[in-house]
């Protein structure tokens, strides 16, 4: 006896993003502008950005198509890099680009199946974010001889490389807000001091001074990059306290 198949719909998922605040590392719950040139994306009920098809090059095609169709057995992945960009149309987030490596295997392991654990993209505040009066907030402009320097990537971690505290990036006339929001109210001291309400910290910099600055750049790879403007401040931050700083890049 035959059967009668009614419908099929039969896809692929290749990836998710999550794109997360800075701040608080939870996931961002307004509206995003996501784009990723060939690629495919729908927001899920979870608030995932699901990469549900490629658009393959013409030399790629039949690969492609292969992997999203079938199902047993199932074959190698592509692989292949993506580059997209994100904007919130609010204005609380700063929009970046980042990148996304396919297929995604070689990931720490889970409960879940790499291919199903999202990529998390960090947002970084605007200078225009709401606060809370808990924060260690640092209001920075930035300068690069003499004028602002847009999209510089700004870490706010423990003296000599340590657990990193908070993060921020400079908007198009180089002012940053960086937000460090686990900082205890007090702590305990060293000898005569019992206790303490500072931290000593570190605030590097990172410019790259021939970037595009009508583009969005990836803030996460280029505090990573060598051969860019570097520059570290030593701090001494505070829950509830905002400091304002002005830094001149060399």
């Amino acid at each position: 006896m035959d059967t009668l198949v009614l419908e099929s719909d039969v896809r692929r998922i290749w990836a998710a993003l999550r794109f997360v605040e800075a701040a608080s590392g939870r996931a961002v719950d307004g509206r995003l502008a996501v784009q990723v040139p060939g690629a495919r994306l729908q927001r899920n009920m979870s608030g995932l950005w699901v990469l549900s098809r490629i658009d393959a090059p013409a030399e790629r095609r039949a690969e492609f198509q292969a992997y999203e169709d079938a199902f047993d057995p199932v074959p190698e992945p592509a692989a292949l890099a993506l580059a997209g960009t994100v904007a919130d149309p609010l204005g609380r987030h700063l929009p970046r680009a980042f990148a996304l490596a396919l297929p995604r295997v070689g990931l720490p392991p889970g409960p879940l199946a790499p291919c199903f654990q999202p990529q998390d993209v960090v947002l970084d505040f605007s200078p225009a974010a709401p606060l809370l009066p808990t924060w260690a907030v640092l209001r920075v402009a930035v300068r690069h001889q003499g004028r602002p320097a847009p999209q510089a990537a700004l870490r706010l971690q423990r003296p000599g490389g340590g657990a990193l505290l908070g993060r921020g990036c400079s908007d198009a006339r180089g002012e940053a807000l960086v937000v460090a929001a686990g900082v205890p109210q007090l702590s305990a001291g060293v000898g005569a001091v019992v206790v303490q309400r500072e931290l000593d910290a570190e605030l590097v910099l990172s410019f790259d001074p021939a970037a595009d600055a009508a583009l969005p750049q990836d803030p996460d790879a280029l505090a990573l990059r060598a051969g860019v403007v570097r520059r570290s401040l030593a701090l001494r931050i505070a829950s509830g306290r905002v400091q304002t700083l002005a830094v001149d890049l060399p």
